[in-house]
């Protein structure tokens, strides 16, 4: 049997080991112990504790503007999961491979699929309010680096409103040790700061303000899909469905 096989036996020999019949949950845990040993499958094991990964591209930048970060970081907690930037390959409309830089989403299954869909979705609507964005309130802005600064702006504006309650949440402690230990052995963790083109812009000004309000009045209209049946935890992100 190949491990994923095993893995799928042992999680049923302990779900049964929970059992209101005693001899039964006996059996099941003395089971569950004898594919680990024979397998060399460890109790901690991270496709034993059920923990799994899903990669979203965003941008697809090394080093992703504030906006992107806090979007993807959010989401994240909301679902219980961590975030990562991870180096992936993406084939490009001329079919020549490009390495690309992804949003890789890990936690306890299927948490981390949930929590690419929803990036993905915000990401997509985000982009879209920017764009109108600029069309209609930026048209008369002719320095393309100002224009830029403003629309992060509106986009950081954008991710506050859309993820103003994830700041509750409190995720289980226990559960993100567990998703930590993985990510410290199956990853390198980049460093990198996101991009802040707004790190030297006076952001106290009416301008910089009404910029920032206008993107907050737009993420109000952040909406997901319910195709993925996201339930409770997307209505903690503060988005309608």
């Amino acid at each position: 049997m190949n491990k994923k096989t095993v893995i799928e036996k042992i999680k049923k020999c302990l779900a049964l080991s929970k059992s209101a019949n005693q001899h039964e949950a006996a059996a099941a845990l003395r089971q569950a112990m004898a594919f680990m040993e024979k397998y060399k499958i460890d109790a901690d094991d991270p496709e034993l504790l059920g923990i799994a990964e899903a990669s979203i591209l965003g941008s697809g930048s090394q080093k992703p503007t504030v906006f992107e970060a806090v979007l993807a970081n959010s989401i994240a907690k909301m679902m219980g999961c961590k975030v990562i930037l991870s180096g992936d390959i993406k084939v490009t409309k001329d079919l020549y491979f490009k390495k690309v830089v992804a949003w890789k989403f890990i936690g306890f299954d299927p948490a981390p699929e949930i929590a690419s869909y929803a990036f993905d979705i915000l990401f997509r609507q985000l982009k879209k309010a920017r764009s109108v964005f600029i069309s209609e309130n930026l048209k008369r802005v002719q320095i393309k680096a100002n224009k830029v600064k403003r629309a992060d702006l509106f986009c950081e504006g954008w991710v506050l409103e859309a993820t103003k309650l994830v700041s509750d949440l409190n995720p289980d402690k226990e559960k993100m040790d567990q998703i930590h230990a993985y990510v410290q052995q199956k990853h390198t963790v980049r460093n990198s700061e996101p991009t802040d083109r707004n790190k030297k812009t006076n952001t106290h000004t009416d301008r910089a303000q009404n910029d920032l309000h206008a993107g907050r009045q737009a993420g109000k209209n952040a909406k997901l899909n319910n195709a993925m049946n996201g339930g409770a935890p997307m209505e903690k992100l503060g988005v309608g469905s």
